[in-house]
Protein backbone atom coordinates (compact mmCIF):
# COMPACT_ATOMS: atom_id res chain seq x y z
CA UNK A 1 0.00 0.00 0.00
CA UNK A 2 0.98 3.61 -0.50
CA UNK A 3 2.49 5.00 2.68
CA UNK A 4 0.32 8.12 2.29
CA UNK A 5 -2.82 6.03 2.34
CA UNK A 6 -4.73 7.11 5.49
CA UNK A 7 -6.15 3.61 5.97
CA UNK A 8 -2.65 2.09 5.87
CA UNK A 9 -1.37 4.72 8.29
CA UNK A 10 -4.08 4.01 10.84
CA UNK A 11 -3.53 0.27 10.64
CA UNK A 12 0.20 0.76 11.18
CA UNK A 13 -0.47 3.07 14.14
CA UNK A 14 -2.59 0.36 15.78
CA UNK A 15 0.13 -2.20 15.09
CA UNK A 16 2.60 0.05 16.94
CA UNK A 17 0.22 0.17 19.93
CA UNK A 18 -0.12 -3.62 19.79
CA UNK A 19 3.65 -4.13 19.63
CA UNK A 20 4.26 -1.80 22.57
CA UNK A 21 1.62 -3.64 24.60
CA UNK A 22 3.30 -7.01 23.93
CA UNK A 23 6.52 -5.66 25.45
CA UNK A 24 4.96 -4.57 28.75
CA UNK A 25 6.04 -6.99 31.51
CA UNK A 26 3.36 -9.42 32.74
CA UNK A 27 1.08 -8.77 29.76
CA UNK A 28 -0.99 -11.87 29.06
CA UNK A 29 -3.93 -10.50 27.10
CA UNK A 30 -4.29 -7.49 24.81
CA UNK A 31 -7.82 -6.18 24.48
CA UNK A 32 -8.67 -4.03 21.45
CA UNK A 33 -11.61 -1.81 22.40
CA UNK A 34 -13.14 -0.13 19.37
CA UNK A 35 -16.33 1.50 18.15
CA UNK A 36 -19.01 -0.34 16.22
CA UNK A 37 -18.13 1.45 12.97
CA UNK A 38 -14.49 0.38 13.28
CA UNK A 39 -15.12 -3.34 12.80
CA UNK A 40 -14.25 -3.36 9.09
CA UNK A 41 -10.99 -1.60 9.86
CA UNK A 42 -10.21 -4.14 12.58
CA UNK A 43 -10.78 -6.91 10.04
CA UNK A 44 -8.23 -5.16 7.81
CA UNK A 45 -5.85 -4.83 10.77
CA UNK A 46 -5.93 -8.56 11.49
CA UNK A 47 -5.41 -9.34 7.81
CA UNK A 48 -2.40 -7.04 7.88
CA UNK A 49 -0.99 -8.83 10.93
CA UNK A 50 -1.36 -12.16 9.13
CA UNK A 51 0.33 -10.99 5.91
CA UNK A 52 3.62 -12.76 5.21
CA UNK A 53 5.17 -9.86 3.29
CA UNK A 54 5.15 -7.19 6.03
CA UNK A 55 7.66 -6.14 8.67
CA UNK A 56 5.59 -7.85 11.36
CA UNK A 57 8.01 -10.22 13.17
CA UNK A 58 5.70 -11.87 15.69
CA UNK A 59 3.91 -15.11 14.84
CA UNK A 60 0.19 -14.35 14.66
CA UNK A 61 -2.93 -16.51 14.60
CA UNK A 62 -6.42 -15.01 14.27
CA UNK A 63 -9.20 -17.43 15.25
CA UNK A 64 -12.92 -16.94 14.62
CA UNK A 65 -14.46 -20.00 16.27
CA UNK A 66 -17.74 -19.02 18.00
CA UNK A 67 -17.87 -19.47 21.77
CA UNK A 68 -21.15 -21.33 22.13
CA UNK A 69 -20.12 -23.98 24.66
CA UNK A 70 -17.36 -23.79 27.27
CA UNK A 71 -16.70 -27.54 27.33
CA UNK A 72 -15.71 -27.86 23.68
CA UNK A 73 -14.45 -24.36 22.86
CA UNK A 74 -10.74 -25.21 23.32
CA UNK A 75 -11.09 -28.31 21.15
CA UNK A 76 -12.81 -26.33 18.39
CA UNK A 77 -10.11 -23.66 18.57
CA UNK A 78 -7.49 -26.37 18.05
CA UNK A 79 -9.44 -27.67 15.07
CA UNK A 80 -9.29 -24.18 13.58
CA UNK A 81 -5.52 -24.03 14.16
CA UNK A 82 -5.12 -27.33 12.32
CA UNK A 83 -7.12 -25.90 9.40
CA UNK A 84 -4.88 -22.82 9.33
CA UNK A 85 -1.78 -25.02 9.23
CA UNK A 86 -3.22 -27.09 6.38
CA UNK A 87 -3.90 -23.90 4.44
CA UNK A 88 -0.30 -22.81 4.99
CA UNK A 89 1.08 -26.16 3.89
CA UNK A 90 -0.93 -26.11 0.67
CA UNK A 91 -0.66 -22.38 -0.09
CA UNK A 92 1.05 -20.96 -3.16
CA UNK A 93 3.88 -19.12 -1.40
CA UNK A 94 6.06 -16.67 -3.43
CA UNK A 95 9.61 -17.93 -3.98
CA UNK A 96 11.16 -15.02 -2.08
CA UNK A 97 9.29 -16.01 1.12
CA UNK A 98 11.01 -18.73 3.24
CA UNK A 99 8.70 -21.74 3.39
CA UNK A 100 8.67 -25.01 5.30
CA UNK A 101 5.85 -27.48 5.85
CA UNK A 102 4.49 -27.43 9.40
CA UNK A 103 4.27 -31.00 10.71
CA UNK A 104 3.10 -30.12 14.23
CA UNK A 105 -0.03 -31.91 15.46
CA UNK A 106 -2.10 -31.01 18.54
CA UNK A 107 -2.46 -33.32 21.53
CA UNK A 108 -6.17 -33.65 22.31
CA UNK A 109 -5.63 -36.10 25.17
CA UNK A 110 -4.95 -33.66 27.98
CA UNK A 111 -7.20 -33.52 31.02
CA UNK A 112 -8.74 -30.06 31.04
CA UNK A 113 -11.84 -30.72 33.14
CA UNK A 114 -10.73 -28.25 35.81
CA UNK A 115 -9.60 -25.52 33.39
CA UNK A 116 -11.52 -24.90 30.16
CA UNK A 117 -8.62 -23.02 28.53
CA UNK A 118 -5.89 -25.55 29.37
CA UNK A 119 -6.26 -27.92 26.39
CA UNK A 120 -5.95 -25.09 23.88
CA UNK A 121 -3.20 -23.07 25.55
CA UNK A 122 -0.96 -26.02 26.40
CA UNK A 123 -1.05 -26.93 22.73
CA UNK A 124 -0.28 -23.35 21.74
CA UNK A 125 2.83 -23.53 23.92
CA UNK A 126 4.07 -26.62 22.05
CA UNK A 127 3.21 -24.99 18.71
CA UNK A 128 5.21 -21.90 19.68
CA UNK A 129 8.16 -24.09 20.70
CA UNK A 130 7.94 -25.86 17.35
CA UNK A 131 7.80 -22.66 15.28
CA UNK A 132 9.81 -20.09 17.21
CA UNK A 133 13.42 -20.50 18.22
CA UNK A 134 13.88 -16.95 19.52
CA UNK A 135 12.13 -16.26 22.87
CA UNK A 136 11.99 -12.56 22.00
CA UNK A 137 9.53 -13.27 19.21
CA UNK A 138 5.95 -13.34 20.43
CA UNK A 139 3.33 -15.94 19.61
CA UNK A 140 0.16 -13.84 19.41
CA UNK A 141 -3.17 -15.64 19.26
CA UNK A 142 -6.18 -13.40 18.64
CA UNK A 143 -9.40 -15.14 19.75
CA UNK A 144 -12.31 -13.08 18.46
CA UNK A 145 -15.04 -15.24 20.06
CA UNK A 146 -18.05 -14.31 17.89
CA UNK A 147 -21.42 -14.90 19.56
CA UNK A 148 -19.78 -15.17 22.99
CA UNK A 149 -21.80 -14.38 26.09
CA UNK A 150 -20.14 -12.39 28.86
CA UNK A 151 -20.21 -15.26 31.42
CA UNK A 152 -18.66 -17.77 29.00
CA UNK A 153 -16.01 -15.35 27.73
CA UNK A 154 -15.10 -14.26 31.26
CA UNK A 155 -14.82 -17.84 32.53
CA UNK A 156 -12.60 -18.92 29.63
CA UNK A 157 -10.24 -15.96 30.08
CA UNK A 158 -10.18 -16.35 33.86
CA UNK A 159 -9.03 -19.95 33.38
CA UNK A 160 -6.47 -18.79 30.81
CA UNK A 161 -4.98 -16.35 33.33
CA UNK A 162 -4.62 -19.16 35.91
CA UNK A 163 -2.20 -21.08 33.66
CA UNK A 164 1.55 -20.51 33.86
CA UNK A 165 2.57 -19.82 30.27
CA UNK A 166 5.84 -18.64 28.69
CA UNK A 167 6.09 -14.85 28.52
CA UNK A 168 6.11 -14.88 24.73
CA UNK A 169 2.55 -16.27 24.53
CA UNK A 170 0.15 -13.36 24.14
CA UNK A 171 -3.61 -13.59 23.68
CA UNK A 172 -5.66 -10.98 21.86
CA UNK A 173 -9.37 -10.25 22.24
CA UNK A 174 -11.70 -7.82 20.50
CA UNK A 175 -14.33 -5.76 22.31
CA UNK A 176 -16.87 -3.08 21.38
CA UNK A 177 -17.35 0.11 23.42
CA UNK A 178 -21.12 0.15 23.02
CA UNK A 179 -21.53 -3.44 24.27
CA UNK A 180 -18.34 -4.60 26.02
CA UNK A 181 -18.13 -8.18 27.26
CA UNK A 182 -14.57 -8.06 28.63
CA UNK A 183 -14.75 -4.89 30.75
CA UNK A 184 -15.20 -6.68 34.09
CA UNK A 185 -12.29 -9.08 33.70
CA UNK A 186 -10.08 -6.33 32.24
CA UNK A 187 -10.78 -4.04 35.20
CA UNK A 188 -10.06 -6.90 37.63
CA UNK A 189 -6.69 -7.75 36.02
CA UNK A 190 -5.11 -4.44 34.95
CA UNK A 191 -1.53 -5.79 35.02
CA UNK A 192 -2.26 -8.81 32.88
CA UNK A 193 -4.86 -7.39 30.50
CA UNK A 194 -3.90 -4.25 28.59
CA UNK A 195 -6.58 -2.35 26.69
CA UNK A 196 -5.63 -0.47 23.54
CA UNK A 197 -7.88 1.78 21.45
CA UNK A 198 -7.81 1.81 17.64
CA UNK A 199 -8.78 5.51 17.33
CA UNK A 200 -9.18 5.09 13.59
CA UNK A 201 -11.36 8.23 13.37
CA UNK A 202 -13.00 6.95 10.21
CA UNK A 203 -14.68 10.26 9.35
CA UNK A 204 -11.29 11.96 9.01
CA UNK A 205 -9.83 8.88 7.30
CA UNK A 206 -12.52 8.93 4.62
CA UNK A 207 -11.98 12.65 4.05
CA UNK A 208 -8.26 12.07 3.62
CA UNK A 209 -8.87 9.09 1.36
CA UNK A 210 -11.27 11.10 -0.77
CA UNK A 211 -8.55 13.68 -1.33
CA UNK A 212 -6.12 11.17 -2.79
CA UNK A 213 -5.71 10.99 -6.53
CA UNK A 214 -4.99 13.43 -9.30
CA UNK A 215 -5.47 16.92 -7.83
CA UNK A 216 -6.22 18.27 -11.31
CA UNK A 217 -9.09 15.83 -11.87
CA UNK A 218 -12.49 17.32 -11.05
CA UNK A 219 -13.55 14.11 -9.26
CA UNK A 220 -10.96 14.64 -6.53
CA UNK A 221 -12.28 17.91 -4.99
CA UNK A 222 -15.86 16.76 -5.56
CA UNK A 223 -15.23 13.50 -3.72
CA UNK A 224 -13.57 15.41 -0.88
CA UNK A 225 -16.49 17.83 -0.47
CA UNK A 226 -19.03 14.98 -0.71
CA UNK A 227 -17.40 13.03 2.12
CA UNK A 228 -17.12 16.21 4.21
CA UNK A 229 -20.78 16.90 3.51
CA UNK A 230 -21.81 13.45 4.76
CA UNK A 231 -19.64 13.84 7.86
CA UNK A 232 -21.12 17.28 8.54
CA UNK A 233 -24.65 15.85 8.28
CA UNK A 234 -23.69 13.08 10.67
CA UNK A 235 -22.27 15.58 13.18
CA UNK A 236 -25.14 18.06 12.75
CA UNK A 237 -22.78 20.85 11.61
CA UNK A 238 -25.18 23.14 9.75
CA UNK A 239 -22.59 25.61 8.50
CA UNK A 240 -20.36 22.88 7.08
CA UNK A 241 -23.38 21.20 5.49
CA UNK A 242 -24.10 24.47 3.69
CA UNK A 243 -20.48 25.01 2.64
CA UNK A 244 -19.79 21.53 1.30
CA UNK A 245 -23.19 21.00 -0.33
CA UNK A 246 -22.74 24.29 -2.24
CA UNK A 247 -19.27 23.19 -3.37
CA UNK A 248 -20.61 19.82 -4.52
CA UNK A 249 -23.51 21.42 -6.41
CA UNK A 250 -21.21 23.98 -8.06
CA UNK A 251 -18.77 21.30 -9.25
CA UNK A 252 -21.50 18.95 -10.50
CA UNK A 253 -23.40 21.75 -12.24
CA UNK A 254 -20.28 22.92 -14.11
CA UNK A 255 -19.63 19.39 -15.37
CA UNK A 256 -23.13 18.77 -16.74
CA UNK A 257 -22.37 20.15 -20.20
CA UNK A 258 -19.50 17.68 -20.58
CA UNK A 259 -21.14 14.69 -18.92
CA UNK A 260 -24.87 14.40 -18.08
CA UNK A 261 -24.10 11.57 -15.64
CA UNK A 262 -23.30 14.31 -13.14
CA UNK A 263 -27.08 14.61 -12.75
CA UNK A 264 -26.82 11.45 -10.64
CA UNK A 265 -24.53 13.32 -8.26
CA UNK A 266 -26.92 16.26 -8.05
CA UNK A 267 -29.74 13.87 -7.12
CA UNK A 268 -27.44 12.34 -4.49
CA UNK A 269 -26.61 15.73 -2.98
CA UNK A 270 -30.22 16.88 -2.76
CA UNK A 271 -31.20 13.52 -1.27
CA UNK A 272 -28.55 13.98 1.43
CA UNK A 273 -29.85 17.50 2.07
CA UNK A 274 -33.49 16.53 2.45
CA UNK A 275 -32.61 13.66 4.78
CA UNK A 276 -30.58 16.15 6.81
CA UNK A 277 -33.62 18.41 7.16
CA UNK A 278 -35.76 15.47 8.26
CA UNK A 279 -33.40 15.12 11.22
CA UNK A 280 -34.31 18.68 12.26
CA UNK A 281 -38.04 18.08 11.50
CA UNK A 282 -37.81 20.90 8.95
CA UNK A 283 -40.22 19.24 6.54
CA UNK A 284 -40.85 22.32 4.40
CA UNK A 285 -37.14 22.58 3.64
CA UNK A 286 -36.92 18.80 3.21
CA UNK A 287 -39.70 18.91 0.61
CA UNK A 288 -37.87 21.72 -1.22
CA UNK A 289 -34.69 19.64 -1.49
CA UNK A 290 -36.69 16.52 -2.41
CA UNK A 291 -38.30 18.53 -5.23
CA UNK A 292 -34.84 19.58 -6.45
CA UNK A 293 -33.85 15.89 -6.48
CA UNK A 294 -36.92 15.11 -8.61
CA UNK A 295 -36.13 18.01 -10.93
CA UNK A 296 -32.67 16.62 -11.67
CA UNK A 297 -33.92 13.05 -11.91
CA UNK A 298 -36.47 14.18 -14.55
CA UNK A 299 -33.67 15.82 -16.54
CA UNK A 300 -31.69 12.58 -16.41
CA UNK A 301 -34.50 10.54 -17.99
CA UNK A 302 -33.53 11.66 -21.51
CA UNK A 303 -29.79 12.07 -20.98
CA UNK A 304 -28.41 8.99 -19.20
CA UNK A 305 -28.96 5.24 -19.13
CA UNK A 306 -32.77 4.79 -18.91
CA UNK A 307 -32.62 2.05 -16.26
CA UNK A 308 -30.55 4.25 -13.98
CA UNK A 309 -32.57 7.38 -14.77
CA UNK A 310 -35.98 5.86 -14.02
CA UNK A 311 -34.71 4.14 -10.90
CA UNK A 312 -33.49 7.55 -9.69
CA UNK A 313 -36.85 9.02 -10.58
CA UNK A 314 -38.70 6.36 -8.62
CA UNK A 315 -36.49 6.90 -5.58
CA UNK A 316 -36.96 10.66 -5.62
CA UNK A 317 -40.75 10.49 -6.01
CA UNK A 318 -41.02 7.95 -3.19
CA UNK A 319 -38.79 10.13 -1.03
CA UNK A 320 -40.90 13.24 -1.47
CA UNK A 321 -44.10 11.20 -1.19
CA UNK A 322 -42.99 9.99 2.24
CA UNK A 323 -42.48 13.61 3.33
CA UNK A 324 -45.96 14.60 2.15
CA UNK A 325 -47.35 11.58 4.01
CA UNK A 326 -45.68 12.68 7.25
CA UNK A 327 -47.35 16.08 6.82
CA UNK A 328 -50.66 14.30 5.96
CA UNK A 329 -50.76 15.97 2.55
CA UNK A 330 -52.36 12.86 1.09
CA UNK A 331 -53.20 14.20 -2.37
CA UNK A 332 -49.60 15.25 -3.00
CA UNK A 333 -48.32 11.98 -1.54
CA UNK A 334 -50.67 10.03 -3.82
CA UNK A 335 -49.42 11.84 -6.91
CA UNK A 336 -45.80 11.08 -6.02
CA UNK A 337 -46.50 7.41 -5.28
CA UNK A 338 -48.28 7.02 -8.64
CA UNK A 339 -45.34 8.63 -10.47
CA UNK A 340 -42.90 6.40 -8.56
CA UNK A 341 -44.81 3.27 -9.62
CA UNK A 342 -44.68 4.40 -13.26
CA UNK A 343 -40.93 5.03 -13.06
CA UNK A 344 -40.20 1.66 -11.50
CA UNK A 345 -42.42 -0.05 -14.08
CA UNK A 346 -40.38 1.60 -16.86
CA UNK A 347 -37.05 0.36 -15.44
CA UNK A 348 -38.50 -3.10 -14.65
CA UNK A 349 -37.85 -2.88 -10.89
CA UNK A 350 -40.85 -4.97 -9.86
CA UNK A 351 -40.10 -4.99 -6.13
CA UNK A 352 -40.09 -1.20 -5.88
CA UNK A 353 -43.04 -0.94 -8.26
CA UNK A 354 -44.95 -3.21 -5.86
CA UNK A 355 -43.94 -1.03 -2.89
CA UNK A 356 -44.99 2.14 -4.75
CA UNK A 357 -48.38 0.62 -5.58
CA UNK A 358 -48.83 -0.44 -1.96
CA UNK A 359 -48.20 3.12 -0.83
CA UNK A 360 -50.52 4.38 -3.58
CA UNK A 361 -53.27 2.20 -2.13
CA UNK A 362 -52.51 3.47 1.34
CA UNK A 363 -52.77 7.12 0.18
CA UNK A 364 -56.08 6.36 -1.56
CA UNK A 365 -57.34 4.91 1.73
CA UNK A 366 -56.36 8.06 3.58
CA UNK A 367 -58.36 10.05 1.02
CA UNK A 368 -61.39 7.81 1.58
CA UNK A 369 -61.26 6.17 -1.85
CA UNK A 370 -61.37 2.50 -0.88
CA UNK A 371 -62.28 1.26 -4.37
CA UNK A 372 -59.14 2.78 -5.95
CA UNK A 373 -57.10 1.63 -2.97
CA UNK A 374 -58.06 -2.00 -3.56
CA UNK A 375 -57.22 -1.71 -7.26
CA UNK A 376 -53.75 -0.43 -6.38
CA UNK A 377 -53.23 -3.31 -3.93
CA UNK A 378 -54.40 -5.80 -6.58
CA UNK A 379 -51.91 -4.31 -9.08
CA UNK A 380 -49.20 -4.71 -6.48
CA UNK A 381 -50.16 -8.32 -5.78
CA UNK A 382 -50.16 -9.17 -9.49
CA UNK A 383 -46.39 -8.57 -9.57
CA UNK A 384 -45.94 -11.73 -7.47
CA UNK A 385 -44.41 -13.74 -10.33
CA UNK A 386 -41.91 -10.98 -11.21
CA UNK A 387 -40.27 -10.91 -7.77
CA UNK A 388 -38.10 -13.75 -6.39
CA UNK A 389 -39.81 -15.63 -3.51
CA UNK A 390 -37.00 -14.94 -1.03
CA UNK A 391 -37.23 -11.23 -1.83
CA UNK A 392 -40.99 -11.28 -1.30
CA UNK A 393 -40.50 -12.87 2.14
CA UNK A 394 -38.28 -9.99 3.20
CA UNK A 395 -40.50 -7.24 1.79
CA UNK A 396 -43.78 -5.56 2.75
CA UNK A 397 -45.69 -7.81 0.33
CA UNK A 398 -47.66 -9.43 3.22
CA UNK A 399 -49.24 -6.01 3.87
CA UNK A 400 -50.59 -6.06 0.32
CA UNK A 401 -52.06 -9.53 0.89
CA UNK A 402 -53.67 -8.39 4.15
CA UNK A 403 -55.48 -5.60 2.29
CA UNK A 404 -57.03 -7.79 -0.41
CA UNK A 405 -57.35 -11.20 1.26
CA UNK A 406 -61.01 -10.87 2.21
CA UNK A 407 -62.09 -8.32 -0.41
CA UNK A 408 -64.89 -9.28 -2.81
CA UNK A 409 -63.52 -7.13 -5.67
CA UNK A 410 -60.23 -9.01 -5.47
CA UNK A 411 -62.03 -12.34 -6.03
CA UNK A 412 -63.27 -11.08 -9.41
CA UNK A 413 -59.65 -10.79 -10.58
CA UNK A 414 -57.70 -13.19 -8.33
CA UNK A 415 -59.50 -16.28 -7.09
CA UNK A 416 -59.05 -17.79 -3.64
CA UNK A 417 -57.62 -20.94 -5.25
CA UNK A 418 -55.06 -18.95 -7.23
CA UNK A 419 -54.01 -16.97 -4.17
CA UNK A 420 -53.69 -20.11 -2.06
CA UNK A 421 -51.48 -21.80 -4.67
CA UNK A 422 -49.25 -18.76 -5.16
CA UNK A 423 -48.77 -17.94 -1.49
CA UNK A 424 -48.28 -21.57 -0.45
CA UNK A 425 -45.32 -21.76 -2.86
CA UNK A 426 -43.72 -18.77 -1.14
CA UNK A 427 -44.72 -18.92 2.54
CA UNK A 428 -45.77 -22.56 2.94
CA UNK A 429 -49.10 -24.12 3.83
CA UNK A 430 -49.52 -21.88 6.91
CA UNK A 431 -49.25 -18.72 4.82
CA UNK A 432 -52.50 -17.27 6.22
CA UNK A 433 -51.06 -17.28 9.75
CA UNK A 434 -47.78 -15.73 8.55
CA UNK A 435 -49.65 -13.01 6.65
CA UNK A 436 -51.94 -12.35 9.61
CA UNK A 437 -49.01 -11.96 12.02
CA UNK A 438 -46.96 -9.69 9.76
CA UNK A 439 -46.62 -6.17 11.12
CA UNK A 440 -48.75 -6.71 14.22
CA UNK A 441 -46.14 -5.05 16.41
CA UNK A 442 -46.71 -1.82 14.48
CA UNK A 443 -50.28 -1.91 13.18
CA UNK A 444 -51.02 1.78 13.57
CA UNK A 445 -49.25 2.80 10.39
CA UNK A 446 -47.78 0.77 7.53
CA UNK A 447 -44.10 1.46 6.89
CA UNK A 448 -43.46 4.57 4.81
CA UNK A 449 -40.68 4.45 2.28
CA UNK A 450 -37.60 6.37 3.40
CA UNK A 451 -34.39 6.97 1.52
Amino acid sequence: MNQNNPIQERIEQLLVKWTIATQVPNTRIIRILGDTDEQDMLDAFFEYMLAIDTDQEDFVLVLDTPLLNLENFSRLLLDEVVEEIEQWNTADIPENIPFENITWQPDYNQDSSKNVAQLFLNNIVTLAQYLISDDDIKCCVVIRMPQASKPYATKWLEDALKLELPSNIILGIQDIKSAPIFSTIADANPKQIITIYPEFNMDDAMEELAGLGDPTAVETPYRTHLVKLMNAVKKREKQNVSIHSKSCIDIASRQLEKDPNWLIQLVTIYTILYNDQIGYKEFKKAIYFASKAIENALLSSTLINPDMAYRLLGQTYLGRGSLYAVKKNWSEALEDYIEASKAYHTCHDSLMECESLRLTGWAYEKLGNSKQAIQSYIQAYQLIHKIPPETIKGSTFPLVVQKILHDKDRRKQISDVQMDQELTQIFGSNWEFIIDQYGKANKKQPPIYAQ
